[in-house]
């Protein structure tokens, strides 16, 4: 009796083969699920762009302190300051892509230098994936008390009278105060001497003392100082009135249709997995509704911003218009780093 044989048809093997590669693609599958099930396992880096204690400073750490609750694990904030921000958003397009490094910015990074400043190491709207908007910060236009205006009409004819006369302090050379002086200076049809500081804060001190005419900054950092009659805020550049300084009218109620607020917004390195993108916009949406955490945002004089539906994928397209809007907003106005 010969002993039994198994033969295997040629087609056998081939189906084999594939049965092992659909085998192995869902193995790999369900490990990175796995992964992602388990994400954050660890401390996660919320780096920015700008040193601690300042406006960004102070609104990533309320981020970051109502993320961690909803993450479950500590969320950093890593200061990487200069260059207008650039520095740090060079580090996060560059990172690993695993949810473990994350950058907290301002329009500054991601809508205006991109526009402005040659060069810039870095893709914008492609080596970045947005996870959500915060909101942004109403901004008033502040005179120091002595200048002799009392309102922004009066503001603007004396720009006029006296052009490249009237000071006017921003945090740097390419800065969002920057990029603001020079719209308001091309909608107004005025011209303005440019005084750069190495932060909001010198500069804001300088408009206080009487050694810069003007600026325009944060509300919540400005109305003490108006309160106390070092200084005038004489417009905000919110829709509306702005619940925080109510009797400053908005630019568009003084003649000036214009623009000037600046988002807030969180981002990962392109490459990030969808799962681990949408985990993080849940954890940042659930954080931002929670009652206290409302609160710190009101205390620092954030209006929130739930761009569309409030995914991931409609923060990038309020963020690609953003960007695209910026863009136009410079050219028009011929703004220059000059």
């Amino acid at each position: 009796m010969k002993p039994s044989t198994t033969l295997f048809h040629p087609l056998s093997a081939t189906m084999f083969r594939a049965l092992l590669g659909t085998l192995l693609v869902a193995l790999a599958l369900a490990a990175a699920s796995a992964v992602h099930a388990a994400y954050p396992d660890r401390p996660i880096r919320m780096v920015i762009g700008w040193s601690a204690g300042g406006g960004t400073d102070v609104v990533a750490r309320v981020v970051a302190k109502h993320l961690s609750k909803q993450l479950g694990v500590p969320v950093v904030v890593e200061n990487r300051d200069g260059a207008s921000g650039m520095i740090a958003t060079e580090m996060v397009a560059n990172a690993t892509p695993d949810g473990y490094l994350i950058q907290y910015t301002v329009a500054d990074t991601h809508s205006v230098n991109p526009h402005l400043i040659p060069n810039v190491r870095y893709d914008a709207i492609k080596d970045f994936v947005p996870i959500a908007v915060l909101g942004y910060n109403p901004n008033v236009l502040i005179v120091n008390a002595n200048v002799g205006v009392a309102t922004f009409e009066e503001f603007v004819a004396k720009a006029r009278a006296n052009p490249g006369k009237v000071t006017f302090g921003t945090w740097g050379v390419g800065s969002g105060g920057h990029v603001r002086m020079a719209a308001l200076a091309a909608g107004t049809n005025t011209e303005f001497l440019h005084v750069p500081f190495k932060g909001s804060g010198p500069a804001f001190q300088a408009v206080v003392a009487g050694q810069v005419d003007a600026m325009i900054l944060p509300a919540a950092l400005a109305k003490p100082q108006a309160v106390a009659g070092k200084v005038r805020m004489l417009a905000v550049d919110t829709p509306e009135r702005y619940e925080m300084v109510p009797e400053v009218k908005t630019y568009k109620e003084q003649g000036l249709d214009i623009k000037l607020d600046f988002w807030q917004a969180l981002f990962a390195p392109k490459g990030t997995p969808k799962p681990i993108v949408d985990h993080l916009n849940r954890a940042f949406q659930a954080a931002m509704k929670d009652p206290e955490a409302q609160a710190d945002l009101a205390r620092i004089g954030i209006n929130r911003i739930v761009a569309g539906d409030g995914s991931a994928e409609a923060a990038k397209v309020y963020l690609d218009a953003e960007y695209a809007r910026w863009g136009t907003v410079i050219r028009n106005a011929r703004i220059t780093l000059q």
